[in-house]
């Protein structure tokens, strides 16, 4: 079958998309991502053509990147619309009346609470409300028109089979057949904070605070900060003058990333439960930081604490409370035995457990299932 994906707000390089579910499918089928970008145009990686659209930089303008992504998914002959946010659905659902295609929807987020978050309106508020249930009644109502599901978690996925959907789970576990390093004895006190575009939510500042103060005790504790650093970050860190013990690397490639992850002596995700969509989410950061044998200090929060708890891989803290994140930073410190085992836990459960591949089957089967029913006589 001829797939194209279709993502609104995520980059074409994105990690659960291209990463994942474009090269799983692209084994079997002829894949095309289309996705926003700086610049609009056309390449092929790794087996998958990639059409970019101009993004504009103010939200506002965000139609007219729809209208764009539109327009470019018109241009496609696909048998099969696979988008990942609700406006992409719109999309794929307009091209599915147009061409008399099929459409799956794929469910990262809690999207009634994470779209009024993006635009800035305070939690808790009547228009947040109000806004939360339009995107929740409009979401369901899209999604009742596509053939197949996907949902990230049981967490994201339930409000949808409260309504009779059944979605498939496709979890973001980590890909464990990419021959990635891992570094068996860690030294140093290198600690390792990642995030694809760093915000508040993220509990970066949080972790800066709680390493300052480790460093009251171990002077030579360092802050590794992996993925992008937003201007009012970077502003804040030089201005508490913590620069000195903290290191940014930018955005880095898939392999590169692991690579400087290994550096590290522990993977801090202390995302903050800001908003509902925070409070359900399981980052696939946590499963990156295990696949390399890191001990994890990680939010107490229901999704991460299952999987935390399960294999026994960190510490759970309240990602509010600086002390708590200081005091687990010096415990891994003070029990290096124990954050080995901790990491070693993590490893072995993702090697077992927690991978990609199980999740490429579901994905795969649901694409053989769609075109099982295509083939059948009506």
């Amino acid at each position: 079958m001829k797939i194209c994906m279709l993502t609104s707000t995520h980059g074409p390089g994105d990690g659960r998309i291209f990463q994942k579910e474009a090269k799983s499918l692209a084994k079997e089928h002829e894949v095309t991502l289309i996705a926003p970008s700086d610049g609009s145009g056309s390449s092929i990686a790794d087996g998958i053509n990639i059409v970019t659209v101009k993004r504009p930089d103010a939200i506002a303008l965000h139609p007219l990147t729809l209208l764009r992504l539109f327009r470019a998914c018109l241009a496609q002959d696909a048998d099969v619309y696979h988008c990942h946010e609700p406006d992409a659905l719109l999309i794929g659902v307009l091209a599915k009346y147009f061409k008399g295609k099929r459409v799956i929807y794929d469910i990262h987020e809690h999207w009634p609470s994470e779209i009024p978050f993006d635009l800035g309106i305070r939690d808790g508020t009547l228009v947040q409300r109000a806004l939360s249930a339009l995107v929740s009644r409009v979401e369901m109502a899209l999604a009742g028109r596509a053939e197949s599901t996907f949902a990230v978690s049981e967490s994201v996925a339930a409000r949808f089979r409260e309504r009779g959907f059944e979605p498939t789970i496709l979890s973001n576990y980590s890909i464990t057949d990419l021959d990635v390093p891992c570094a068996l004895n860690r030294n140093g006190r290198n600690l390792m904070f990642m995030a694809g575009n760093m915000r508040a939510f993220h509990g970066v500042g949080e972790c800066i605070q709680a390493v300052a103060r480790v460093r009251e005790h171990y002077p030579d504790v360092s802050l590794t900060l992996v993925g992008n650093v937003r201007k009012d970050l970077d502003e804040y860190i030089n201005g508490c003058g913590c620069n000195e013990f903290i290191t940014s690397t930018g955005f880095l490639p898939y392999r590169e990333m692991y690579e400087k992850l290994n550096e590290g002596i522990a993977g801090l995700l202390v995302f903050q439960p800001t908003y509902h969509n925070i409070s359900i989410g399981l980052p696939n950061k946590l499963f990156d930081y295990m696949l390399l044998g890191l001990p994890v200090i990680a939010s107490d929060l229901p999704e991460i604490r299952n999987v935390v708890g399960r294999a026994d891989c960190g510490i759970l803290v309240d990602p509010t409370s600086v002390d708590d994140i200081a005091d687990a930073i010096s415990y891994l410190f003070e029990h290096p035995e124990e954050a080995r085992r901790m990491g070693a836990n993590g490893r072995k459960a993702v090697l077992e457990r927690y991978n990609w591949s199980a999740m490429e089957a579901d994905l795969l089967q649901t694409y053989r299932n769609l075109d099982g029913a295509d083939a059948e006589p009506t």
